[in-house]
C-alpha cells in the first residue's frame, strides 16, 4: 500500500521527533565547517595539495552542451582577440607598471616611450638589479634555506618574491596594510600565526616563515597543474587570491582551454573585469563566484616579474643540480 503526499497531514509531521531535527541541522553544520576548512591554513604541512586527484575542473559541462555552443566558441575566440587590441590600447600606459622597480607610466607619457620600455620589460636580456640579495642572504639565508628545503621549494624562487614584494625590506608597508619581506595582509598574518603557533608575524624571521608557508600552501593547491604551472598559479594566487584565479581557470574551461596551463588562464583574468556581464551569464548564469575582478592586470604582470627574476637569481646563484636538471652535466674524457 502506498501512501500519498495528500494523505500526509500536517500533525504526523509535527510529531517528528526532536531529537532528529537537531541531529539534521547538526549534520548540516558539520558539513559546511568541513567544506569550509579545506581551504582554511590548518590543512597538514605534510598535505602536497587539497586536491589529491589534481586541479578539478571547475565548471561542470556536459558533451551535448559544449556541441550545442560549438558556434559560440569558435566566435569567443575571435571575440578575445578583439578585446586584447581594445585593453591594449586602452591601458597603453598603465599595463605594465605593477612593478615599480622597473618603471612607472602616467597618462602623458607618450606611445614611443611606452614602446621603448615596454621592449626593456620584455626584453630577456634587460639590465637586471639584483637588489640587497646579497645581505638578505648574509643575515637570514639559513631560515630561508631551511623553510624551502622543508616544503621542497627553491630558495631562489622565494628571493625573487622578496625582492619584487618588498625590495628586501624587512619593515615594508604597503597600502593595504600588508607587512614585512613578505608582504602579508594582517588578517591572513593572524590566521598563519596561529597555524604555525607564531607568536606575531611581523618580525623578519617570522614574516619569512609565515609567507613561505603560505606560498608552499598554495604551491601544493595547484599542485595538479604540473611542474612550472604549479608555481605560476600559486604566484597569482599568492598576489591575488585564489578565488580570482579559480574563476578564470573555470572560464577557461568552458572554453575547452586547457585551465592547467597558466599562460592560457592568464589571457581570461582580463574577462573577470566588470563589463563583461553577458559572457558570465554564460558561463555561470550569474557574476563570477568570487566577484568581478577589475584589478587583473597586477596578478597578470607579477607573475611574469617573479619568474624572470627568479631566472635571474639562478644565474646569479647556481647550484649543482641545476646542471642535472636541464641536461647539461659534460661526460668525462676517457
Amino acid at each position: 500500500m502506498y501512501l500519498s503526499l495528500k494523505s500526509i497531514k500536517l500533525d504526523n509531521l509535527l510529531k517528528i521527533p526532536v531529537i532528529i531535527v537537531a541531529a539534521m541541522i547538526l549534520i548540516a553544520l558539520v558539513t559546511v565547517i568541513i567544506k569550509f576548512s579545506d581551504t582554511g591554513a590548518g590543512s597538514p604541512i605534510e598535505t602536497r595539495s587539497s586536491n589529491p586527484d589534481g586541479v578539478i575542473p571547475p565548471v561542470e559541462t556536459s558533451s551535448e552542451t559544449r556541441s550545442d555552443n560549438y558556434m559560440k566558441n569558435v566566435s569567443y575566440r575571435n571575440a578575445i582577440n578583439i578585446e586584447s587590441a581594445f585593453l591594449n590600447w586602452q591601458n597603453l600606459f598603465d599595463i605594465f607598471t605593477y612593478n615599480l622597480n622597473d618603471s612607472t607610466f602616467n597618462a602623458a607619457d607618450s606611445v614611443a616611450r611606452y614602446e621603448n620600455m615596454v621592449k626593456i620589460i620584455r626584453n630577456p636580456n634587460r639590465k637586471f638589479n639584483k637588489g640587497g640579495s646579497d645581505q638578505i642572504l648574509e643575515q637570514y639565508g639559513d631560515i630561508i634555506f631551511e623553510e624551502c628545503k622543508y616544503y621542497n621549494l627553491d630558495w631562489r624562487l622565494i628571493l625573487a618574491m622578496i625582492r619584487q614584494e618588498s625590495a628586501f625590506t624587512s619593515d615594508a608597508v604597503s597600502h593595504a596594510g600588508a607587512y614585512g619581506f613578505m608582504q602579508i595582509m594582517p588578517r591572513t598574518g593572524s590566521m598563519l600565526e596561529q597555524t604555525l603557533n607564531l607568536e606575531e608575524h611581523r618580525s623578519p624571521v617570522n614574516n619569512l616563515k609565515a609567507g613561505i608557508y603560505y606560498y608552499a600552501m598554495l604551491v601544493g593547491r595547484f599542485y595538479g597543474t604540473g611542474d612550472t604551472n604549479m608555481y605560476k598559479f600559486a604566484l597569482a594566487s599568492y598576489n591575488a587570491g585564489s578565488g580570482h584565479i579559480e574563476d578564470a581557470m573555470s572560464m577557461a574551461y568552458y572554453f575547452n582551454q586547457d585551465y592547467k596551463d597558466w599562460d592560457i588562464v592568464k589571457e581570461y583574468m582580463k574577462l573577470l573585469a566588470p563589463g563583461n556581464d553577458s559572457l558570465h551569464q554564460l558561463v555561470w548564469n550569474s557574476r563570477p563566484p568570487h566577484a568581478v575582478f577589475a584589478n587583473w592586470k597586477e596578478p597578470y604582470n607579477y607573475v611574469e616579474n617573479i619568474m624572470w627574476y627568479w631566472q635571474q637569481y639562478k644565474k646569479l646563484y647556481p647550484l649543482p643540480e641545476d646542471n642535472k636538471k636541464s641536461g647539461n652535466t659534460k661526460k668525462k674524457k676517457k
